[in-house]
């Protein structure tokens, strides 16, 4: 089977830790968000996959040039016109393909979630889509199933209360879509959107099954919040009792660490206190902090004695390459 990888976005809510990295580059717990989608596409038997970047989008494939399985190639969404048109860069790609996984490239998940959905998807469906459920789902596309097929998609709704079934961002398509996608109108923001040209499909009567997978763990990455979530989630996926320490991390005296990522060529001094913090490469924390629920951007600095403390929710927000200076107080939300 054949994969197609949407890694084409900017990540403007994500801002400022995407001021210098395109989303899908961003590590959890040392692994780029992009590598790990590739290594559980390589787990659900994908035999070739093709990464869509925008025209800018080099370093994304850089990071994955030491992968040999599955079989890498590329496509370019040349302008931000929404996830069908850069499904349709796909086009030459997936052209005679009965069925083709596609995945949104700014997404933690457990990886057994793609395999799950494929074994399920099998012959006896047209494709599917893996739900997930939410308590809060005002922000994603709410999935309408009867019988355990998809019936419509209804895009961030903002009268549902309650639990629901989201839209994961995970799918088996069948080859038409490239069709339906080409068909769409504009959505009322102006991008072609791959829901609609789902929903297309659905109303031709082909069967979309409706996938929930057991057990696990998936997050749309498109906030600070659900960043930091993702780094704590990755330090139980990889039983780690602690936190993890990149390569060239150094710590001073008396430095207590607690559920945290710290990346590569962090800097730690003295007397400090880390709880629940993503330091990014090349952070500096100087002596006498206290830091919880809070990112630190690459090249970071706070200075002496600060006191930055977020919420799992709202961390606060060291913006890359800023100096913090010491003794600065930090509350829920703040970005500096």
């Amino acid at each position: 089977m054949k994969a197609v990888v949407l890694a084409a976005g900017e990540g403007r809510r994500l801002d400022p830790l995407t001021r210098n990295r395109p989303k899908p580059l961003l590590p959890v717990a040392g692994t780029p968000l992009i590598l790990r989608t590739v290594r559980a596409l390589q787990r659900a038997g994908v035999s070739e996959a093709c990464i869509i970047t925008s025209p800018t989008g080099d370093r994304i494939i850089d990071a994955l040039k030491g992968v040999e399985r599955p079989i890498l190639r590329r496509g370019i969404q040349e302008r931000p016109l929404g996830t069908a048109h850069a499904l349709l860069a796909a086009k030459n790609f997936v052209e005679g393909e009965e069925k083709f996984l596609l995945v949104y490239g700014d997404l933690f998940f457990e990886a057994g979630m793609l395999l799950g959905l494929v074994e399920h998807v099998g012959i006896e469906f047209d494709g599917g889509v893996l739900a997930i459920q939410l308590e809060d789902a005002r922000r994603f596309g709410v999935l309408h199933e009867e019988g355990g097929l998809l019936k419509g998609i209804v895009e961030k709704p903002e009268n549902i209360s309650g639990p629901a079934l989201i839209n994961s961002g995970v799918y088996i398509l069948p080859g038409e879509i490239i069709e339906a996608a080409e068909e769409i109108e504009p959505s009322p923001r102006g991008e072609y959107e791959l829901t609609d040209a789902i929903t297309r499909l659905v109303k031709k009567g082909r069967r979309i099954a409706v996938y929930r997978h057991p057990h696990g763990y998936w997050l749309d990455v498109g906030t600070p919040a659900s960043y930091l979530e993702a780094n704590l989630l990755a330090l139980q996926e990889l039983n780690l009792r602690g936190s993890y320490f990149g390569g060239g991390v150094r710590l001073g005296s008396r430095v207590e660490v607690r559920s945290s990522v710290l990346m590569d060529g962090v800097e730690v001094g003295e007397d400090v206190a880390l709880d629940s913090v993503v330091l990014l490469e090349g952070a500096v924390v100087e002596a006498g902090s206290r830091l919880s629920y809070t990112i630190v951007g690459e090249g970071g600095r706070t200075g002496a004695g600060c006191q930055l403390k977020g919420l799992r929710e709202k961390p606060v927000i060291v913006s890359p390459g800023a100096t913090i200076p010491p003794y600065l107080t930090a509350e829920p939300g703040d970005v500096l």
